[in-house]
């Protein structure tokens, strides 16, 4: 988990496998976000509703609790339902247009490094601006 300075804009990262999870924590780090990690579903939903993230990083197979099952859970929650959720999976394909709805954006496994920030940083900005006008 990472100390948030004030100010500073907040991604979970929701994703079980190791290595993925460090990489891309690294690589928002890098360019400047705040990363709270998840290595799993449950995991997940419970950091999201104590951090408050500016935007949440989901991948879709998840143990304990699926990645849609995530996904349906902070969208019915009304602490964590205005909280833009980016799907990161190399099985987004599986999602119906319900789920695919309620994501803010889908970002295809193995990604590429400046789409994955591109959504990050449009999800944040989005999230920001929303926090403020209320």
């Amino acid at each position: 988990m990472t100390v948030v300075e004030s100010g500073q804009r907040t991604v979970l990262v929701i994703e079980d496998d190791p290595w993925t999870r460090t990489i891309t924590t690294a690589l928002l780090a890098g360019e400047g976000f705040a990363v709270v990690e998840a290595k799993n579903g449950e995991e997940g939903l419970q950091l999201a509703r104590m951090h408050a993230p500016h935007a949440v990083l989901l991948d879709l197979a998840l143990p304990t609790k699926s990645g849609l099952e995530v996904l349906r859970e902070l969208k019915s929650d009304v602490a964590t339902d205005n909280i833009p959720v980016i799907i990161v999976s190399a099985y987004s394909s599986l999602m119906n247009e319900q789920d695919a709805s309620q994501a803010s954006g889908v970002v295809q496994k193995p990604f590429d490094y400046d789409d994955l920030v591109g959504h990050v940083e449009r999800a944040t900005a989005r999230s920001t601006f929303a926090a403020a006008l209320n």
